[in-house]
């Protein structure tokens, strides 16, 4: 699974996320998402597609993440690592300790009013190594109006958190099972794409629709695990934690 182009010795995510071995990595920021809950029908497809492909000869290649970690990413935040223009609010210097950062963000958070039905309601559309490197599978909204909503919701949070990455517009919804920590040979890349059909059609089957509740403003120092600091849009939760910052 290694790009024609690249001669790079290993993905992208290694010495970032996970180091070679499949070891985390201290990766630390800010985001917005909302957290599929352990013991959900969805959850427990999830696990079990995750379980098939630890099961096959290519898994030694991947580096699986908790199912207490899966999420669908709303917006973005700031990350340590990634100071740049756009991955980085405007209104803050690039050189801002990240935890003033997260502050900064959850005192506009605290009141902001999420003007948005729940739950978001997604369907499983894809899940592929032809896309995606590692274990990524691929969220749509049901219909035209769900997704309306929550890129409408994400412009807002956006502008609000002065925080807009490129291809914002084009942003692709996701759960992430696993990353891809060392590159797949022919042979292994074939029995995974081989493999991928049967658990799309699964996770569909299951879960014809993905329901997911408020999102959170979360932090993580790695990925295994994303803490929520408030829940967005829900004053009387967010209130009393932004008041710690007053």
């Amino acid at each position: 699974m290694r790009p024609a182009d690249s001669g790079a010795p290993y993905p992208a995510d290694v010495d970032r996320k996970f180091d070679a071995r499949g070891g985390v990595l201290r990766f630390t920021g800010n985001t917005v998402l909302s957290h599929i809950a352990l013991g959900t029908t969805a959850s427990n497809a999830l696990i079990a597609v995750r379980d098939a492909i630890k099961n096959r000869s290519f898994s030694h290649c991947l580096a699986f993440t908790p199912p207490t970690s899966y999420h669908m990413t709303v917006l973005e935040g700031a990350r340590d690592k990634v100071r740049e223009p756009g991955h980085w609010p405007a209104d803050l210097p690039l050189d801002t300790p990240l935890d003033i950062c997260t502050a900064h963000f959850e005192r506009k958070l605290a009141n902001f009013q999420l003007d948005a039905p729940l739950p978001f309601r997604m369907r499983i559309v894809e899940f592929s190594a032809r896309r995606d490197s590692g274990a990524t599978v691929r969220l749509e909204p049901i219909d035209g109006a769900e997704n309306r909503k929550l890129r409408c919701l994400r412009d807002r949070i956006a502008d609000l958190l002065q925080i807009r990455a490129p291809g914002h517009e084009q942003y692709g919804f996701h759960v992430t099972l696993a990353y891809l920590m060392n590159w797949m040979s022919e042979e292994q890349t074939e029995e995974y794409l081989s493999l991928q059909p049967d658990c799309l059609r699964f996770l569909q089957k299951n879960v014809p629709v993905l329901e997911l509740d408020a999102p959170e403003f979360c932090v993580f120092n790695d990925m295994y695990a994303f803490d929520m600091q408030l829940l967005v849009g829900q004053p009387s939760i967010a209130l009393g934690i932004a008041a710690r910052h007053a």
